[in-house]
């Protein structure tokens, strides 16, 4: 541990989160990390191109906490809905 004005100071360590569906379909996002629990894990998501379109449509509390499936990842309108 280290210190900063004597304060102890724990260092930062990122792990993969847990979830497994898309936050806009709710399919299986086939996350390569959170099935692992690593982020050493090869993922899907680290060579594809992502729409930004997609990426804004992640509500706000969704976003940073998990992936999109690679079907969403690349459509630039929501995916129609099964009801």
């Amino acid at each position: 541990m280290s210190y900063r004005v004597g304060i102890p100071v724990r260092p930062t360590i990122m792990q993969a989160k847990p979830h497994l569906y898309c936050p806009l379909c709710g399919a299986a996002n086939q996350c390569a990390p959170a099935q692992s629990g690593s982020l050493d894990s090869p993922c899907w998501c680290r060579t594809a191109q992502i729409n930004p379109a997609a990426l804004a449509r992640i509500p706000p509390e969704q976003r940073g906490e998990a992936c999109l499936c690679p079907r969403c990842a690349q459509l630039s309108t929501p995916p129609a809905s099964n009801d």
